[in-house]
């Protein structure tokens, strides 16, 4: 609907510049006063985002209803925005959630050149920059197409900055092109735009030939989520399907073209370090690690590795080389996630569902050298259907659920992952494919089953911490004997459930360094959480939870370092650290990221070890993790693939602030 008052207003004249410099620009007409955005989560149509634009005063006002239930969890936001015929910001006032834990209570004015900044109970105040605009996260969805429009009209500054936020919070917008794209037998003609710094990593905006909204990519906190205007998903019933893979492509390209050159690669060797190598062998002094063309041919001291004359060999006297590590539960849901997972030494990722279409072509990008980033393994996200189901695969039958192994083992992935509303029957026909097929079977316990079910009926590792009570009870003895004797496989991502389970007053640097080096909005979502118990009630639970590993470990459950979400790279580490405070040695923790999990992923021929034969997969510390386990956060180099890169170099290309 076009609203001819708001259409009369539109074309305006903009004074842009500082003092003494001006361009004068003619903006087009804001065409459309209202309309509803659908909101998906994986590809799952979950909500709706409904906005009316109208005329207040000399000005315009937007009133913004976004909701969605996920899993069977609320998350509103409600919000107005009232800026000028200019598109310049006059007062921003956003107040809910954006995702589950994701907190928004912001409220901005801005009057003569000062912007009143008010934040979940902070306040500032600041002059105003030349380029300046208010968002509080992702959404609204039809806030961030205005922002593209000030952008455009205000002669597409290279940054933005933004408020609520601190001094680095800015946002970089690129005008992609147009595109058509083809849905069915119809084709849609968009302009398509990257934005990048309003969630972390960038987001794909599709405007329509009128500069309206039309289609969002992004993410609620680290999961991908899709908004498509109501009448065009209505008109192309798969519209999202074709704007996911679009979007794929278009964050591909963009990440390709902010990636780092390597340090070494071919032939080296890496001379003079401790070699801490992933077996339970002693460490290996004054070593050598001898790379050629992707694989490692030599290791061993110095004494007893020969150097071919003319290979070039870097010092790594005083420092430490551990196996590159493994994070075995992760969602990947953007290619910033390579540069930060290879930046603090992770070269090997098993994603536990997230959007096919992008998880298959950010795969192969990084197996063909298109993309940067870790070994990528996936497991095959299924669910039963529903309103509560996550993702948009589902299995209701035994057939179905066979059906969706092989659809998953066509697409090369390695596992199958169980979700919450999966029936007994249909999780036996999908263990039993896949069986068969050679993939194993991960995922939650069904709220069908109960974890004993779940691993009688063949299941080969449980998702998270399955544990629960007191450890010295006969029931949670009888548990753990039950996991060790059947041989499954956890992943306990307690580093997830520190991070979301920490007190409001504890700032999040306290238990994770890397929050101090982390881009605005990954530390705006994660500082947002609001629990209501003390630092004390936290710590208990943190320990609850370790002794829970610990008696896990000492009964030969095979255990694997995974995050889940958290700060990407940094949570892993922290998940390490974690296990050792649980009664772990610090080389049983490294173990549990780098040789143990390339056994249970059938790779250890390839991978894991630092091995003559292996892929050359490691990383160069400057302090010794066996010494003290902090020391995983010291890294200087990692190799992936026979490829050397500086770690600061990467964490910096995807925004983080390494010192």
């Amino acid at each position: 609907m076009k609203s001819s008052r708001v259409a009369a207003i539109g074309l305006a004249t903009l004074v842009l510049g500082g003092a003494g410099t001006s361009k004068v620009t003619q903006l087009p007409p804001i065409a459309g006063d209202s309309g509803t955005i659908r909101i998906h989560l994986l590809g799952h149509a979950i909500g709706s985002e409904r906005y009316v634009v109208r005329p207040d005063g000399n000005a315009l006002a937007l009133t913004d209803t976004f909701e969605f239930t996920d899993r069977g969890g609320r998350v509103q936001l409600a919000s107005t925005f009232r800026y000028s015929s200019a598109l310049e910001p006059i007062h921003l006032r956003s107040v809910g959630r954006t995702y589950r834990f994701v907190n928004v209570d912001a409220d901005v004015a801005v009057d003569r050149g000062r912007a009143i900044v008010r934040s979940l109970g902070d306040s500032t105040t600041l002059r105003v920059p030349g380029a300046f605009y208010t968002i509080a996260g992702y959404a609204p969805l039809r806030l961030q197409a205005l922002l593209v429009r000030y952008w455009e009209t205000h002669g597409r500054p290279k940054r933005i900055r933004i408020a609520p936020g601190d001094s680095t919070a800015t946002v970089a917008i690129e005008d992609l092109g147009a595109v058509r794209l083809n849905v069915g037998s119809a084709t849609l003609a968009l302009r398509r735009y990257s934005i990048d710094g309003v969630a972390w990593g960038r987001e794909i905006l599709y405007l329509d030939a009128e500069s309206n909204f039309a289609a969002i990519v992004t993410r609620a906190n680290m999961l991908p989520l899709e908004g498509i205007r109501q009448d065009l998903a209505a008109a192309h019933g798969t519209l999202v399907d074709s704007i996911q893979a679009d979007a794929a492509r278009a964050e591909l390209g963009a990440s390709a073209r902010a990636s780092v050159s390597a340090f070494a690669t071919g032939i080296f060797a890496v001379v003079g370090a401790r070699i801490v190598d992933g077996t339970t062998h002693p460490p290996i002094e004054d070593g050598v690690v001898l790379v050629r063309y992707g694989r490692i041919v030599g290791v061993g001291s110095r004494r007893a590795v020969p150097i071919p004359a003319g290979t070039r060999t870097i010092d790594a006297t005083g420092k430490t080389i551990i196996p590159g590590l493994w994070d075995m539960h992760a969602h990947v849901a953007l290619p910033e996630w390579g540069a930060a997972y290879l930046g603090v030494g992770v070269t090997s990722v098993r994603d536990m569902g997230g959007e096919r279409n992008f998880l298959i072509a950010f795969r192969d990008a990084i197996r063909f050298g298109a993309a940067l980033g870790p070994r990528l393994l996936l497991a095959g996200l299924v669910d039963g259907s529903g309103a509560d189901a996550f993702g948009t695969v589902y299995a209701d039958t035994p057939e179905q659920g066979r059906s969706v192994v092989d659809m998953y083992r066509a697409a090369g992935f390695q596992q199958m992952k169980l979700y919450t509303l999966i029936k007994p029957d249909v999780a036996g026909a999908i263990i039993r494919r896949a069986h068969e097929l050679r993939m194993t079977v991960t995922g939650h316990v069904p709220r069908a089953m109960t974890l004993a079910s779940m691993i009688d009926s063949g299941a080969d590792n449980v998702a998270h911490l399955p544990i629960r009570g007191d450890t010295a009870s006969d029931a949670v003895k009888q548990q753990i004997r039950m996991l060790a004797d059947k041989h499954v496989v956890i992943d306990p991502t307690v580093s997830w459930n520190e991070l979301l389970g920490h007190a409001r007053e504890t700032p999040l640097t306290h238990f994770q360094p890397g929050f101090a080096e982390a881009p605005w909005p990954l530390r705006a979502s994660y500082g947002s959480v609001r629990n209501a118990g003390d630092s004390a009630a936290a710590t208990r639970a943190t320990r609850t939870q370790l002794a829970a590993i610990k008696a896990l470990h000492d009964a030969g459950v095979t255990i694997v370092a995974g995050t889940d979400y958290g700060l990407p790279g940094f949570s892993l580490l922290r998940e390490l650290e974690l296990y050792v405070e649980a009664g772990l040695t610090p080389l049983d923790a490294i173990r549990s990221a780098t040789a143990i999990p390339s056994e249970v992923m059938g790779l250890s021929a390839e991978s894991g070890t630092i091995e003559p034969g292996k892929h050359a997969d490691f990383v160069v510390l400057d302090a010794d993790p066996l010494a003290d386990i902090h020391n995983l956060r010291t890294g200087r180099w990692v190799v992936t693939n026979g490829r050397m890169f500086d770690m600061m170099a990467l964490r910096r290309v995807v925004h983080f602030s390494p010192r």
